[in-house]
């Protein structure tokens, strides 16, 4: 994903402090996602989870937000 390494607007309590901006970043990062069709997106920070959460359903994309601790634990399941 191009850009995949930048800040989906969360940044601890930045989403609280800049608004925004943080819904600025957050509306790339799910532009970026959606061009993907990807139907899992993996994080491994809990305010990242959150934030990405939001902002699948603000962009109205059905796609399943995941700890990568839960895709290693589903995978071992197999």
């Amino acid at each position: 994903m191009p850009h995949a390494d930048r800040c989906c607007g969360s940044a601890g309590v930045y989403s609280l402090t800049q608004p925004q901006m943080s819904r600025h970043l957050l509306d790339e990062k799910m532009r970026a996602i959606a061009a993907t069709g990807a139907a899992v997106i993996a994080t491994a920070n809990p305010g990242c989870m959150s934030q990405l959460e939001a902002g699948a359903r603000r962009h109205g994309l059905r796609v399943r937000v995941a700890h990568a601790v839960e895709l290693l634990d589903e995978a071992y399941r197999l």
